[in-house]
């Protein structure tokens, strides 16, 4: 039964969901730096956008480009606006849209289920599972698209709710206008945000739904209603429309073109397009709470609620495995509707489990949460142990010091979890693992930054003797970081061993040489640095550049080189 209205208590568990969010989220966030390739560029393109006055128009090293659509730009460009540009002030829109993103979930299973514990489990569910942590702590445009997405799912799942009973009156098709216009809204704002798979996505899996489920002729009504498409054009088609009229077919090739159709079409990355790449990334992404998705997809009971969300859960899966190009933020959305059938799982587990529950219940919180711990654990590891023992690393602390706190914090993070399994208390152990896995993120935070760093520029860009007349080139990779940290143009070495592939024009953006055009450029000039990987000094060695320079210093895995004098 769907509820009409939030009450007191709602207010109040919305409040404390999203302050607990917000210190979550926000703790320590100011000590991680910007990352590349994808934060570096986010950021860099706001900050080039403020420059130039661009409103309208994304950029980046001072001319435009079509890789997303606005809305990303616009929260960046608030942000440094409003509190100046630094590390944090990039990074303070995404936490704001996690804090929105968990009180959103429990809005909208709050007024769908009417269930209220129902709604908060599933948005501690939510800020405690892997994915959404780590994506919520990343500048990208996927958490704003979850959620205008979970907008789309919500009221679109009322606006046909309210029609599912034949016949459909004019009362009830007048009753459902409402949350269905909410959903065009939502659309607008998520092709705004992340393209034409804003809508197209959403479209499909409703489409789907009503034909295999519902068959009702006010249904295809609804979803096709001329209002909802007219709203959805004035929220969406604005920027498109202004975006064409001033910058012609160059903004339909690059962006509808290259990165929205060529995408879906051509991988970008073939070598990374494994097609087990989600099926893996499913589980992972629901840790600790993997368990109970799978008990509520075999016990849970069959309503269309629940038929709704496994429709939009496996859509969302089996679109993005259909795409060439496949990235481990696509089924970023597929958190939706499994967090909230996880949710369900808890409370199907109570249900079932009127007395004290079996230990294979425990298990499902025990066995998740450990593989949990274990995956965390051996990645902090395995990027951590390295960087510690490397005494050319500037890393916060030495090998023991962080041995010691990865000890100190695994143990504290499994206490809790221990607690709950030894009392053989679901509700404890349901408590337990989410403070377990607090304790844990805790951890990540505090180790986490000077381990990113070894992803950020920013400790190259402090160190690198740069005049107004410097030339930086950087060979074969590049730090779109080195670009925003250091305020000065950075310029590509092409890599001589590859060829040129569909992707290089729209994608290499940045000033960009061949090794023969940077030999004529640095003759007679001894104000040059180039920084060279460590993994590919001896490359760069054998190239013509190796003779007219000398190895001036290393940053982390960088590789600082000078002219010859």
């Amino acid at each position: 039964m769907l509820a009409t209205r939030l009450q007191r208590q709602d207010i109040l568990y919305l409040s404390a969901i999203g302050l607990w969010l917000l210190l979550a989220y926000g703790l320590f966030t100011w000590n991680f730096p910007i990352t590349d390739t994808v934060e570096s560029n986010y950021t860099l393109s706001a900050v080039n956008m403020l420059q130039h006055h661009s409103y309208l128009s994304p950029m980046i090293y001072d001319q435009y480009w079509y890789d997303k659509p606005i809305w990303t730009y616009w929260m960046l460009m608030a942000s440094f606006s409003a509190f100046g540009v630094s590390d944090f002030t990039a990074r303070l829109p995404f936490i704001i849209c996690a804090v929105l993103n968990g009180m959103m979930m429990y809005y909208g299973v709050r007024i769908i289920t009417n269930q209220r514990k129902l709604a908060l489990w599933s948005a501690i569910l939510l800020g405690t599972s892997l994915e959404f942590w780590y994506i919520s702590h990343a500048i990208l445009t996927d958490g704003f698209l979850f959620l205008f997405t979970q907008g789309i799912l919500y009221f679109a799942y009322i606006a046909l709710a309210t029609i599912a009973e034949t016949p459909a009156t004019s009362e009830r098709l007048q009753k459902a206008q409402r949350p269905i216009m909410w959903a065009y809204a939502f659309a607008g704002l998520a092709v705004l945000t992340k393209g034409p798979v804003g809508i197209v996505l959403p479209g499909l899996i409703l489409l789907a739904y009503v034909i295999l489920y519902q068959r009702n002729k006010a249904a295809f009504t609804l979803l096709f209603s001329p209002k909802g498409w007219l709203l959805f054009a004035l929220v969406a088609l604005p920027w498109y429309l202004l975006m064409y009229a001033y910058h012609g077919m160059d903004f339909i090739t690059g962006f509808l073109g290259l990165h929205n159709v060529i995408r879906a079409t051509i991988p970008e990355h073939p070598e990374q397009n494994w097609w087990f790449l989600y099926f893996v990334l499913w589980p992972v992404s629901l840790l600790p709470w993997t368990g109970l998705t799978l008990y509520e997809l075999r016990y849970g009971q069959r309503n269309p609620w629940r038929t709704y969300l496994l429709t939009w859960g496996l859509g969302i899966f089996l679109f993005y495995n259909l795409m060439a190009t496949k990235y481990l933020t696509y089924t970023f959305l597929c958190l939706i509707p499994f967090i909230i059938l996880t949710a369900q799982g808890y409370e199907t587990c109570k249900s079932r489990q009127v007395k004290k529950p079996t230990h294979r219940v425990l298990w499902l919180l025990l066995i998740p949460a450990t593989l949990f711990y274990l995956i965390v654990l051996i990645a902090l590891w395995l990027l951590g142990a390295p960087q510690a023992a490397d005494p050319t690393n500037p890393i916060a602390m030495g090998l023991s010091q962080f041995i010691t706190i990865l000890l100190v914090g695994a143990i504290l993070a499994a206490l809790p979890l221990l607690y709950g399994w030894l009392k053989r208390q679901l509700t404890l152990s349901m408590k337990s693992t989410v403070l377990s896995a607090s304790v844990l993120y805790l951890l990540l935070l505090c180790l986490l930054p000077p381990i990113v760093d070894d992803a950020s520029t920013a400790q190259l860009a402090n160190t690198l003797p740069l005049t107004a007349n410097t030339k930086v080139y950087y060979y074969r990779d590049y730090r779109t970081s080195l670009v925003y940290y250091s305020k000065h143009p950075v310029t590509q070495i092409l890599n001589p061993h590859e060829t040129e592939s569909i992707w290089s024009e729209g994608k290499n953006v940045m000033p960009v040489a061949t090794v023969t055009e940077t030999l004529q450029a640095i003759q007679g000039n001894d104000d040059f640095i180039i920084c060279v990987p460590r993994k590919y000094k001896a490359d760069f060695l054998q190239t013509s550049l190796g003779q007219h320079v000398s190895q001036w210093g290393q940053v982390e895995n960088v590789i600082i080189f000078r002219p010859n004098h």
